[in-house]
């Protein structure tokens, strides 16, 4: 009479460099039937033991993890451990916006940072401002989001196992507004100009070149107005996300 030998199979179930208790491993045979189950223990570990010789199933699974499934081949005589990564399921998405226009922000630097420091998931907004970010094993996070012509913004996130959070970003955008003042054709060297918001604060001022022309540095979105100090003053409107105006001055 021939007796087959049973075999154990072992292993350790992790995600990222952290092991993973409480894991449940259920195995079936090749028709789905359940041949044994385990969980892991407080290292990660687990062990099946009692099995003939055969081809298996082992599917693995925790709340807020994405569930794993691998065809296990076992032969008699000792088993190599089996070394199981499950990815997490929790994920953030949102959309990037500018705070003064509300429209979209494309192609933004969107990073999530880990109660440790570490960055643990990043990606780049796309063409509406949305983004999503998967996979993120973490209680809480740190949402960065970077872009060119914005001020970056940060906004921590709690997280809950094994759902989609929403978290919209905001960014101030910021761009250059330049231009030429001239007379008669010719261009008004060392003028004084003041930028004024849509309430007629004065956001900024500055003095026009030896060319006539002027900068104005880091205006974020909005409808502004451009206005000479002159004797006789001489006014522009320069339209949400313009990023030039020329301002024409009358000769008395």
């Amino acid at each position: 009479m021939t007796t087959t030998a049973e075999v154990t199979l072992t292993g350790r179930v992790s995600s990222g460099r952290r092991p993973l208790p409480e894991v449940t491993l259920t195995l079936t045979d090749r028709v789905g039937a359940q041949v044994s189950r385990a969980r892991t223990g407080a290292d990660g570990s687990f062990r099946l033991g009692g099995l003939a010789p055969g081809t298996y199933v082992l599917i693995v699974s925790r709340a807020g993890f994405q569930p794993h499934a691998t065809v296990v081949t076992l032969e008699a005589g000792p088993a190599a451990p089996l070394d199981v990564t499950l990815e997490p399921a929790t994920s953030v998405r949102g959309v990037v916006r500018d705070r003064h226009s509300g429209q979209p922000v494309a192609t933004a630097a969107v990073t999530a940072v880990g109660p440790g420091g570490d960055v643990i998931a990043s990606t780049v907004s796309d063409p509406d401002g949305g983004y999503r970010l998967t996979g993120l094993d973490a209680g809480e996070i740190t949402l960065v989001a970077a872009a060119p012509g914005a001020d970056p913004a940060a906004t921590v996130v709690p997280l809950g196992g094994g759902r989609e959070h929403v978290a919209d970003l905001v960014l101030d955008t910021h761009s250059t507004l330049t231009g030429t003042v001239t007379a008669d054709g010719r261009p008004v060297a060392g003028l004084a100009l003041e930028l004024r918001d849509a309430s007629g604060r004065r956001v900024a001022g500055t003095v026009t070149g030896a060319d006539g022309t002027y900068r104005f540095e880091r205006v974020t979105g909005g409808q502004y107005t451009l206005t000479s100090t002159t004797g006789r003053p001489a006014v522009t409107t320069i339209a949400a996300g313009a990023d030039s105006a020329d301002l024409v001055l009358e000769r008395p």
